[in-house]
């Protein structure tokens, strides 16, 4: 069964530079988007952009005659050109997932977009993770999702501008869990134990925050001799951003991990919202 992760979530942003939006045109031809796993992973596609329209990763699976160049991003890393091979189903249980073979492989969580786009027209910048203004910003989520005193621990914080109007957004990345293995989550996760995905906006002067991915553990351990379903922990995490299709405006793109499998998913944002695309894939049982 493929593990797709596509709960939404958006936070506020403080800092306006100069700028305006602007529509701009891919080159033709067919432009993948493929993804990395965190650790040791495989990567995956996610589908792709032709003649004016996202695509599967079946879609773009059947139009990739041969193998391609992307761009790889990965956070904290210089934009890297690498070698990508024609797309492969990873077999049973998740035959619908395609992975592609990429040259020189690199480990680690990262995004490949078509070599022929810019992928970053704006700088994407990562802060430092301790700062009291997204602390706050995450207590007061966790607190309104029932965590009364959350123990609050940034991971990641990304600042850029993703639709090139001049604001800059800021993606916070927060989680807590007591005995995560590796790159994945426990099972069910235990009181206090969280993951939050924020994207911080200023829309019409104030600043927003909304959610793109969440999970709270409950605050009872679940017993799993109880005929309760299994509260299954989720880690969320920001996979990158990139303007995957050339119109000069960036996309996000979304990691989930449980226990069992993980999966990716790509959004675009704009100050009305976020709107979801058929770009994802994942593999889990």
């Amino acid at each position: 069964m493929r593990a797709h992760h596509r709960t939404l979530l958006l936070a506020g942003l403080l800092t306006l530079i100069p700028g305006t939006a602007r529509a701009a045109a891919a080159p033709a031809g067919l432009h993948p988007v493929l993804a990395t796993l965190p650790g040791n992973g495989g990567t995956y596609l996610l589908g792709g952009w032709q003649d004016g329209r996202w695509l599967t990763d079946a879609q773009t699976r059947t139009r990739m005659t041969t193998g391609a160049t992307y761009t790889r991003l990965a956070p904290g890393a210089a934009p890297t050109r690498v070698q990508g091979g024609r797309p492969a189903s990873l077999g049973e249980p998740c035959e619908a997932t395609f992975e592609v073979k990429v040259t020189p492989a690199r480990a680690g969580l990262a995004v490949l977009t078509s070599a022929r786009l810019n992928p970053q027209p704006r700088p994407v910048t990562a802060l430092p993770t301790r700062n009291a203004t997204y602390e706050a910003a995450v207590r007061a989520e966790l607190q309104r999702l029932g965590l009364p005193n959350p123990q609050v621990n940034l991971t990641r914080v990304i600042r850029t501008d993703l639709d090139g109007n001049g604001t800059q957004e800021v993606i916070i990345e927060a989680s807590r869990f007591q005995e995560r293995s590796g790159d994945f989550p426990p099972p069910t996760g235990q009181p206090g134990d969280y993951s939050l995905l924020l994207l911080r906006a200023v829309v019409n002067g104030k600043v927003v925050t909304t959610v793109l991915g969440e999970h709270i553990a409950p605050q009872t351990p679940w017993d799993p001799g109880s005929s309760d379903p299994m509260p299954m922990a989720t880690w969320h995490r920001l996979a990158g951003v990139a303007d995957l299709n050339g119109d000069g405006r960036m996309e996000l793109v979304l990691y989930g991990a449980y226990y069992e499998g993980s999966g990716f998913s790509v959004q675009q944002w704009t100050p009305a919202g976020l709107k979801g695309t058929p770009l994802e894939s994942g593999c889990g049982v």
